[in-house]
């Protein structure tokens, strides 16, 4: 009888061995998988350029790594639709789109200021956002919000070594001179389309709208205006 249980605790050890050496195994190899596509991925957003290349968002790791990806992804994602956010708005800024009839037709030109506003208030929220999603801290802080199972110190690291890579940073600085480039057209822009109101202001009875269209009577303020327009970046 104490033969059997003998037998049988034998039996027992070398199953729960067998199950470990199983488990060991399966969990060496799909981190191993898991490293490897992790590393894949990062490579790919290492040699984009954010402002203009597509983010692919497909998730292609799992469990932690999958979190590590997305955080990655996520982060630049925000970077570049601000900056496709502030290239919008650097089209948007245009004569064309501002002194239409609809907005000028009370000579007071109250639409107009208030799109103009409108505009630096955008101008100043978008490159405000940006100055603190590009923060090293910031950068840092949000994969230090999110979950993990274990192990979370080497997942933390994981993301840093991506999103803190001197290549990275080089991207960074890259889509910040873009940004400082927008910056600049827009507060140009936002200046020019200034003085244009205060030029259809200060010369209200020289010109009307006809057809749609802003008509001058004078020869003189009409070739001044167009030369205002001319002048924008």
């Amino acid at each position: 009888m104490e033969n059997k249980k003998t037998i049988i605790g034998i039996v027992v050890v070398v199953i729960l061995i067998i199950t470990l050496v199983g488990i060991s195994y399966f969990y060496y190899k799909f981190n191993t998988e898991q490293v490897k596509k992790l590393t894949e991925e990062s490579n790919k957003l290492l040699q984009i350029d954010i402002a203009t290349e597509q983010i692919d968002e497909e998730i292609k790791t799992k469990k932690d790594f999958a979190t590590v990806e997305k955080s990655m992804k996520e982060y630049l994602l925000k970077m570049q639709n601000i900056y496709k956010e502030i290239d919008d708005l650097d089209t948007n800024i245009n004569p064309d789109n501002i002194f239409v009839a609809q907005n000028v037709e009370n000579k007071e030109l109250e639409k107009v200021d208030a799109i103009i506003k409108e505009y630096e208030e955008k101008a100043k929220d978008l490159f405000e956002n940006y100055k603190e999603i590009e923060n090293e801290e910031n950068i840092k802080k949000y994969i230090e919000e999110k979950d993990f199972s274990k192990n979370r110190d080497y997942y933390i690291e994981l993301y840093n070594s991506v999103m803190l890579n001197e290549s990275m940073k080089e991207e960074y600085t890259l889509l910040e001179s873009k940004i400082e480039k927008k910056k600049d057209d827009i507060l140009s822009k936002l200046t020019q389309m200034g003085e244009i109101e205060e030029f259809l202001e200060e010369n209200e009875k020289y010109w009307k709208i006809n057809d749609g269209k802003i008509q001058f009577t004078n020869v003189s303020i009409m070739t001044q205006y167009y030369e205002l327009l001319s002048d924008l970046v």
